[in-house]
Formats: C-alpha cells, sequence, structure tokens
C-alpha cells in the first residue's frame, strides 16, 4: 500500500502546503467562514465536483461519484480559526489582526481539498460515492456538525472519518482511541433567590450565600451515585458568585460549572439531578432557584471495527499506532458518529526538535511540522482505498 499512495500523493505536496498556507495566512471566525468558504467552492467548481444542495452557511459539502459501485464515504474537516493574536515569525503567518488558526483547521481543510484534488485526477479509483464535508464552526457552540446532519449531509453515507492534527505526538505518529474520542458537555448554571439585609440581623433575610454552598457540595456527589465507576466523567462547580460587604446579606448568588461524560446517556441524568437536587435544597430553606442545564457537544463514540482499520492502514504505511486514552475535550463530530459508524483519530505534527509542549492547541504560539501534512494526506487516502476493498 506505502509505494501505491505514495506514488498518487507526492505529486501534490507542494501544493498541499501552499493551500495550508494560503489558509493559514487568512483565517475567519466560526459562523463567518465566508472567504474560506468561497475559496473551498471555488476550488471545487474548478475542478468540477458537485456541490450538495440545502447546505446553508459557510459549511460546503462536495459529492464525487464513481463509474463504479461502491459504498458512500464521507470524509469530513473543520475550517474555521480561533480569537487568538498569532506571534509565530512565519512568512504565512496570519494576516488578520487577532484571529489565527491556532487549532490546525488550516491543515484539515488543505488535506480535504487536496484529496478532492487526487480523486479527480484518479477517477479509476473512486468506488461508489464519495462525500467531502467542509464544516464550518467546530470551535464555537453549537457547531457546525448538527446543522449539516438537520440538511442531510449524511444522508446515504455508509461510513465517517475524522481526524484531527495533533501537537502533543511526533510525526509518523496515528493515535486512536477505540471508543470515545471526546466528552458529552453540558453546562450549568443556579441563580438562587433569597432575601438580602442586614448582617446583624440574618432573621430578617433569607441569605442564599450558605444554601448555594450546600448546593455546590451536592452536585458535586452526582457523578458518585450515576456514573459507572469504569467510565470516565466529571461535574466542576467552577463559581460562585454573590455578595461584596462582610455586612449585607445579599439577594441572589449565582453558581455553575460543567459536566462531561463519556456517555451520552449519563448527560441527561446528571441534568435531572441538577435541577431536583438545586430545587430541593433551596426549597428546604425557603428560597428558590433558576437552573439552566445547556447541552454543548455529544460523546465522540468511536466505531471499533472502524479504529481497527486505521490501525491496519497506519501500519500499512509504516506509521506508529499509539493508543490514545479516552478524553474529556469536546468535539462536534460526535454528530455524524451518533447517524453513521466511523472514527475519528488524531495524526501526530509535533516537529521532533522542538519540545512538544512548546506550541500546544489553541496558543498563540501553536506550530506544526508541515511534513505531517502529506502523511494526513496518504492517511485519508489509505483509508477510502481500504475500506472500498482497493487495498
Amino acid at each position: 500500500m506505502k509505494e501505491f499512495v505514495k506514488s498518487i500523493t507526492s505529486p501534490y505536496e507542494k501544493e498541499l502546503i501552499e493551500t495550508r498556507r494560503y489558509l493559514h495566512r487568512h483565517p475567519e471566525l466560526s459562523f463567518q467562514e465566508t472567504d474560506t468558504a468561497a475559496y473551498i467552492r471555488s476550488t471545487l467548481n474548478a475542478l468540477g465536483v458537485p456541490l450538495m444542495e440545502g447546505i446553508s452557511g459557510t459549511s460546503t459539502v462536495a459529492v464525487i461519484k464513481g463509474e463504479k459501485t461502491g459504498p458512500c464515504i464521507a470524509f469530513r474537516t473543520d475550517i474555521d480559526a480561533l480569537p487568538v493574536e498569532e506571534e509565530n515569525d512565519l512568512p504565512f503567518k496570519s494576516e488578520v489582526p487577532g484571529v489565527m488558526h491556532a487549532c490546525g483547521h488550516d491543515i484539515h481543510t488543505a488535506v480535504l481539498l487536496t484529496f478532492a484534488k487526487v480523486l479527480t485526477a484518479h477517477p479509476e479509483l473512486v468506488r461508489g460515492t464519495v462525500k467531502l464535508i467542509f464544516q464550518a464552526a467546530e470551535e464555537k457552540l453549537p457547531g457546525g456538525a448538527k446543522a449539516l446532519c438537520e440538511e442531510g449531509a449524511m444522508k446515504d453515507v455508509d461510513l465517517i472519518y475524522g481526524f484531527h492534527c495533533a501537537s502533543a505526538f511526533p510525526l509518523g505518529t496515528i493515535a486512536v482511541t477505540p471508543r470515545a474520542y471526546s466528552a458529552a458537555i453540558g453546562i450549568y448554571e443556579v441563580k438562587i433567590h433569597g432575601k438580602g439585609g442586614h448582617g446583624g440581623y440574618p432573621q430578617n433575610a433569607l441569605n442564599p450565600v450558605p444554601v448555594a454552598c450546600m448546593v455546590g457540595s451536592a452536585l458535586n456527589q452526582i457523578l458518585a451515585e450515576k456514573k459507572n465507576p469504569l467510565e470516565g466523567g466529571v461535574l466542576t462547580v467552577s463559581y460562585i458568585n454573590g455578595g461584596q460587604y462582610p455586612n449585607i446579606i445579599t439577594d441572589t448568588v449565582t453558581l455553575g460549572g460543567n459536566v462531561r461524560t463519556l456517555n451520552n446517556d449519563l448527560i441527561d441524568k446528571v441534568f435531572d439531578s441538577i435541577h431536583s437536587i438545586s430545587r430541593g435544597i433551596c426549597a428546604g430553606f425557603g428560597l428558590t432557584c433558576d437552573v439552566t442545564t445547556t447541552l454543548g457537544y455529544p460523546a465522540a463514540i468511536n466505531v471499533p471495527e472502524e479504529i481497527e482499520t486505521v490501525r491496519s492502514v497506519t501500519r500499512d504505511l509504516g506509521y506508529t499506532v499509539y493508543e490514545r486514552p479516552d478524553a474529556l475535550g469536546g468535539e462536534d463530530f460526535a454528530y455524524y458518529l451518533l447517524e453513521k459508524p466511523g472514527a475519528y483519530f488524531q495524526i501526530g505534527m509535533a516537529d521532533p526538535e522542538r519540545p512538544i509542549t512548546s506550541s500546544p492547541h489553541h496558543n498563540c504560539h501553536f506550530q506544526l511540522d508541515e511534513r505531517g501534512i502529506s502523511e494526513a494526506l496518504e492517511m485519508e487516502l489509505g483509508l477510502y482505498l481500504r475500506v472500498t476493498g482497493q487495498m
């Protein structure tokens, strides 16, 4: 496989880097990727690749159909940047003040655009249908994936794959997670209403501060009762706000935080408990409260069989498999995996001559080794050839 894939992808290496650098110079924030979308669509139009109708906003779905029968395989990339001022001294440094591709989505997009060029140049490789999903707004709730699923982007798809470049792993490393790539993320807030008064006469007030402390302590016990101890998850009370002076009992106190679990069913149960516990404790002391809970992204649950496919292709391409443990980050690729089977994995792109911790994601100094970009293109083509029975 390695020699064949290299022979197909190596002619595109220079163009791949140029595309990435163009995108890096022109980053756009989530839901504002107008010029990026125009660039993507212009490139696809020049290749003669049809675009799926009915897709709103700045997301784009390209559809490549082959003359030979086969499955419908989807590949997804995210196209948005972050509100970060770049401080790297690079010839392709961001030209947009306060905005930077500080997570590598420029790399993801360049790889998928180049993959489209590979497939259109080699129509004999296309079996069935390939959907190329250029998704807006991975970095900002509610994300772009949910809307794409609602608009039918996953219709007729049999399998979906995606990757994220990683500064935590060196070149030549493909990191896979057999089950949960990322966690279901929830946000909650409890606003407790009491009755303000003088600190010297607490009997004339309803003090929400100690009640808020009790609510926070009780919420911390929810996962101990609701979660399977063998599964990952966390509930954090991140803030308690209310009151300013030692002799004034405040009217209200607000507390809140986040919930992360590797079980999409569990987070709904946690939300129910947050509501019932908060209201119950407040009622016991004659106070009331308003509780809001918001689901961010669901957990991205990989299909073990598809992760095994990623492992197999990694080895056949001569790269190293790293077994990445479950993680509690967030990723809206989860919405696609709720619809169809697939896998999401990481491709190591840390420069071996730079300390890995010197350029973390979402940082103004974020950098990756561009040699890893061609490895990502090889992985996408290798995966496609494997799942379509060509290698």
